[in-house]
């Protein structure tokens, strides 16, 4: 049977599973084929549909040449989706966890936004608003270029300075402004503007002591301290589900992380350094805060707690009986077991050309 050709994207992720999941979500996807393999349920390949167009996914295997952003540093490839509502797909999946690098605004004749997924993965999604000839849009990108190559400014980089008044300012030209579709130019920073603040990451697995570790950390350095469980304690627990826990509470998860990051962004603007303490289990949800960082042009040092299985399993139960001054919510044994086989601590790639700073809380 003749087939018309087409390219259809293959991407590579970390987490097949929960990447089929997140495009199931968040752009309404429909799986049309999914190869397992393994008592682990290995996704050597599936078969997606979403908003009229064909794309498939493939788990890392580095050996075979398939590398996912975070191994590449991110990606080169921006996958471009048209659609009727950009700023519905832009809400949708932004709720499941996707990072928006610029909310929907009009330009050229179309209303766009830019969205990175949990796994790295970019997306540019367009919204036709009116009709132009390629003579007017070119015409509009030539003045769109010169407004941006008249207003441009050199970067700035303070030299020799104490490492926590470092002010890093990226040069972003013309070009790449206009293609990223911003419709004015970023404001310039300056060595003698107000430094921002400092990223103090904590992660580690559940009973590890990043609260205690947290508080004594935001104490120190009058920092702003945002906690996922506070979070989610005051905004969820009374509503939390008998059933389908897990995917209540990612939702629910993925959207405190998004505030919590609006909070503590502008906090950072004013120069005030936050602590921030959102979980962030998984490589591929550290990576997507890592980008945050890197895009804001911030400082972060990372600490990664931890303590043997035996002895975190002890803590909680203490936390769950004494309810203590860190204490958010109670975490049942099941829940305990799970999240700990979550964990995976980052793997020298990951702190390569990161402040990481890895500490043990079961030994003096």
């Amino acid at each position: 049977m003749h087939k018309v050709p087409e390219m259809v994207p293959l991407l590579v992720v970390r987490g097949a599973a929960d990447a089929i999941d997140f495009y199931e979500h968040a752009l309404g996807a429909e799986v049309l084929a999914r190869y397992q393999h393994g008592p682990e349920g290995y996704i050597g390949h599936a078969d997606l549909a979403a908003a009229g167009v064909s794309f498939s996914l493939t788990e890392e295997a580095r050996a075979w040449g398939n590398d996912a952003p975070p191994s590449l540093g991110g990606s080169p490839v921006v996958l471009q989706l048209l659609l009727d509502d950009v700023a519905a797909v832009v809400a949708s999946m932004q709720r499941a966890g996707a990072t928006v690098v610029f909310p929907p605004q009009q330009l050229l004749g179309e209303r766009m936004a830019r969205v990175r997924d949990p796994f790295g993965h970019v997306w540019l999604l367009r919204q036709q608003i009116e009709a132009l000839s390629i003579a007017e849009i070119q015409r509009q990108r030539d003045e769109l270029y010169a407004r941006f190559a008249a207003s441009a400014k050199p970067a700035v980089t303070a030299a020799a300075a104490p490492s926590n008044n470092i002010s890093i300012v990226r040069d972003t030209s013309a070009a790449q402004q206009a293609q990223n579709g911003a419709a004015e130019p970023p404001a310039s920073t300056t060595a003698g503007a107000r430094r921002a603040g400092r990223v103090y990451l904590v992660i580690g697995p559940v009973g590890a002591g990043k609260s205690t570790f947290a508080c004594k950390l935001a104490d120190e350095q009058a920092a702003l301290r945002l906690t996922l469980d506070d979070w989610m304690a005051v905004l969820f627990r009374p509503d939390r589900p008998d059933d389908g826990v897990m995917a209540w509470y990612r939702e629910r998860t993925a959207r405190c992380v998004e505030q919590i990051w609006a909070v503590a962004r502008e906090a950072l603007e004013r120069g005030i350094d936050a602590v921030l303490e959102v979980g962030l289990l998984q490589r591929g949800e550290r990576e997507q805060m890592y980008q945050r960082v890197r895009d804001a042009d911030l400082d972060m040092v990372v600490y990664v707690l931890d303590a043997a299985r035996d002895v975190r399993r002890a803590r909680v139960e203490q936390r769950n009986r004494v309810q203590g001054a860190t204490f958010a919510m109670v975490v049942p044994p099941a829940i305990f077991e799970y999240a700990s086989d979550l964990w995976a601590a980052p793997d020298a790639s990951e702190c390569e050309g990161r402040d990481m700073r890895f500490i043990r809380t079961d030994r003096p």
